[in-house]
């Protein structure tokens, strides 16, 4: 039985869906638009955020938060009559490992499941057991394959002009988007100032973050990343990790 609601895709930090989300806000912010007048307007404004060390490697599924754990588990248990026949396409290397591992085959399958690391989720989570996931649970997955760089780290792109930011995107290439400006920390300060825990102008000042990009347009504009990183703490977010 699942006692937790899987989230939408949104709500789960670093995601695209949760850049949309973020990009939404902004442009909603009476607050924002009121500081970030002029950003942009005589220089490019557009920033990229830098997510270093997202720990890929050294998490596993069940890692990940609780409700989608549970929903793993509950899934695997619901599919138990068809497990054999989705077990046929995994790869040899998993299936030899559920084979090894004891117990109820559906047991198995979720135990080799929760402990893979993410890093190895897009190689080891075959099409055949993906579409018996929920569809959030799939949408994490493909965020995984799509919008991380061999490297481990995530690129956010925000196209801030004057009073709003007009488009978003994820990349894992820098030469991608041009951009003005990038800020660059690892993946707990990230977690840190989206929970609304931290100032992006002390964290700046104290090198928990690092700037590419002038530091006196920043400074000019102060109150606009405080804004910014307001908005992200007022978003309903859950961390992947």
């Amino acid at each position: 039985m699942i006692t937790r609601r899987l989230r939408p895709t949104e709500q789960y930090f670093p995601t695209e869906p949760w850049l949309e989300a973020y990009r939404d806000a902004i442009n909603a912010s009476a607050e924002y638009a009121e500081r970030a007048d002029g950003w942009g307007v005589d220089f490019d404004g557009s920033f990229v955020f830098q997510i270093e060390n997202v720990p890929l490697e050294s998490k596993t599924v069940a890692d990940l938060p609780p409700e989608i754990v549970e929903s793993v588990e509950h899934h695997a248990n619901r599919t138990a009559r068809s497990t054999e026949s989705i077990l046929e396409d995994a790869p040899e290397d998993v299936r030899e490992r559920i084979e090894s591992r004891s117990g109820p085959l559906e047991e198995r399958v979720a135990e080799e499941v929760l402990t893979t690391t993410l890093a190895d989720v897009p190689d080891r989570m075959w099409p055949e057991l993906r579409a018996t996931l929920p569809d959030p649970i799939d949408d994490l997955i493909a965020q995984l394959e799509e919008n991380v760089a061999a490297d481990g780290t995530i690129y956010a792109y925000l196209d801030l002009f004057d009073t709003e930011c007009r488009g978003v995107d994820t990349l894992t290439d820098l030469e991608e988007r041009r951009h003005g400006f990038r800020l660059v920390g690892d993946y707990e300060q990230w977690r840190t100032l989206v929970r609304g825990n931290g100032d992006v102008i002390d964290m700046l000042m104290a090198g928990d973050f690092e700037l590419d990009g002038d530091i006196q347009a920043i400074l000019k504009y102060s109150d606009a990343a405080v804004a910014l990183a307001e908005v992200s703490a007022d978003l309903d977010s859950r961390f992947i990790v």
